[in-house]
């Protein structure tokens, strides 16, 4: 039996990984891990294990925390997602063996594939990314990208709704730190530019797919997708949003301000994909 093959989920975050995850974690030729975002890679970098450990806790004890719920299938699922973070803070404690981090992954189940979807690794240098392509001896990569402005905005959003206080207030202010230069990760994760760049230079485009959010739930990107993953093209549950967040419409100066900064972005993604979803022509437009 050929060996399961490894997907990586680079991002980027606001841009269907969750619904990504969840339509593999369904699919028959797929095992994917109970936990979703691994942060494997980037605390590689970082270093910082005994965070990341203590974050995986937190998350472990919050579903434990719900338990019972009163409905056996949700129990299962949340069971099922406490066994798996038992499991991942173990893995964590060996600070950065790969041969634990891979045996967890496939010991998911016999599949032709499993992955890790954390988009925090959409920020990884060069040098993870091909430490990620030998674990092989087959690794696929997939970017998913969605309009900057609109995968900004739903950042912010997202965010925002956590502070305490008026929620346009807090949303304004947190996308001013963005563009003054002040959230440095929120930057980072809007930086199509580099992540093109970094895999461009460190992965075989073989093993790359570059998709977008805006045409991820078309029938023929699905299947392009399944067949760069190598499983078998899957009926997909498209007209559920996924985390959509709370509503906020952004002010014109907000949105011109915001237009503005992300420029190298759309130019980037232009110059490396081509032509691009019509949403993302609207707000090119607007920019010349």
């Amino acid at each position: 039996m050929a060996e399961t093959a490894i997907m990586f989920g680079l991002g980027a975050a606001k841009a269907g990984t969750t619904w990504l995850y969840r339509y593999l974690a369904q699919h028959p030729d797929v095992a994917m891990p109970a936990v979703k975002e691994l942060h494997w890679f980037d605390t590689c970098e970082t270093g910082k294990w005994t965070r990341q450990v203590t974050r995986m806790e937190r998350e472990r004890a919050r579903r434990a925390d719900r338990l019972p719920t009163g409905d056996a299938g949700q129990d299962r699922r949340l069971k099922r997602e406490i066994r798996g973070y038992d499991a991942w803070i173990d893995v964590l404690k060996t600070r950065g063996r790969d041969t634990a981090y891979v045996d967890f992954l496939r010991g998911t189940g016999a599949a032709k594939l499993t992955g890790d979807i954390t988009p925090a690794y959409g920020t990884l240098g060069e040098d993870s990314l091909r430490r990620m392509e030998r674990l092989g001896p087959v690794a696929r990569f997939v970017f998913l990208m969605r309009d900057p402005l609109d995968r900004l905005w739903s950042n912010v959003r997202m965010v925002a709704a956590r502070d305490a206080g008026d929620f346009a207030a807090n949303a304004g202010e947190r996308l001013d730190q963005v563009l003054d230069g002040r959230d440095e990760a929120a930057a980072l994760r809007s930086d199509y530019a580099t992540t093109l760049q970094r895999t461009a230079r460190a992965l075989n485009p073989a093993n790359l797919f570059l998709g977008f959010y805006e045409t991820l739930f078309d029938r023929e990107t699905i299947a392009a997708l399944c067949g760069f993953l190598g499983i078998a093209p899957r009926p997909a549950q498209t007209g559920v949003r996924v985390l959509p967040g709370t509503d906020l419409k952004m002010t014109e100066g907000q949105r011109r301000r915001a237009l503005a900064w992300l420029a190298p972005q759309y130019a980037a993604v232009a110059a490396r994909c081509g032509p691009l979803p019509r949403r993302w022509t609207e707000h090119m437009e607007a920019l010349a």
